[in-house]
């Protein structure tokens, strides 16, 4: 997969390609967030914090994506290839979406103190531009969980397609497929 441009943003914000050195940085913000939203690290659904050079940088397919406000490092979006289980989630679901042609957006993560400034929607943008740009994914993937303040209003505010809600679960789940074009084309 052939990368965009790497940064895109103003002045105050920017959004890059995570390199090696913004890593640590990455990681911080993620368990930030983490503890103050999820309930805190979990293995059997957050061990690609334990290397997040071995799950973003090194693998095929994947990319990790860091948003700055005025130069401190405050959110985070992950791009991988769709590798859902089940369960937890509905077989027809893994059979739809673990395709070769389909993404996952992950860890689309902001500081609480960089919420409310328009890192999210810029981190969707980018990766969703990386991941969907030439060779790349034809569709992509996400789910949230909808007992974060904000997350399922986040998401729905974006131009998104519901394709399960899985609650009442323990993960309040909603799963939505984006469409990758109208999302470009009005982050224009």
């Amino acid at each position: 997969m052939a990368p965009q441009a790497a940064t895109v943003g103003t002045a105050e914000l920017s959004v890059t390609l995570a390199e090696p050195p913004d890593l640590p940085e990455a990681e911080r913000v993620m368990r930030e967030v983490l503890d103050s939203d999820l309930g805190g690290y979990r293995p059997q659904w957050h061990r690609d914090l334990d290397s997040l050079d071995d799950a973003y940088l090194r693998r095929p397919g994947s990319a990790l994506l860091v948003a700055r406000y005025k130069d401190e490092l405050l959110g985070t979006a992950g791009v991988r290839p769709c590798e859902l289980a089940s369960p937890p989630n509905p077989g027809w679901l893994v059979e739809r979406y673990n395709q070769p042609d389909v993404c996952q957006l992950v860890r689309v993560w902001v500081s609480p103190r960089g919420r409310r400034r328009g890192l999210g929607r810029a981190l969707v943008a980018r990766a969703v531009a990386w991941s969907t740009g030439p060779g790349g994914y034809r569709r992509v993937y996400l789910h949230t969980d909808a007992g974060v303040p904000g997350a399922e209003a986040f998401w729905r505010s974006l131009p998104t397609r519901e394709v399960h809600d899985s609650r009442p679960d323990p993960f309040n789940c909603v799963h939505f497929e984006i469409d990758a074009e109208a999302l470009l084309d009005r982050a224009g």
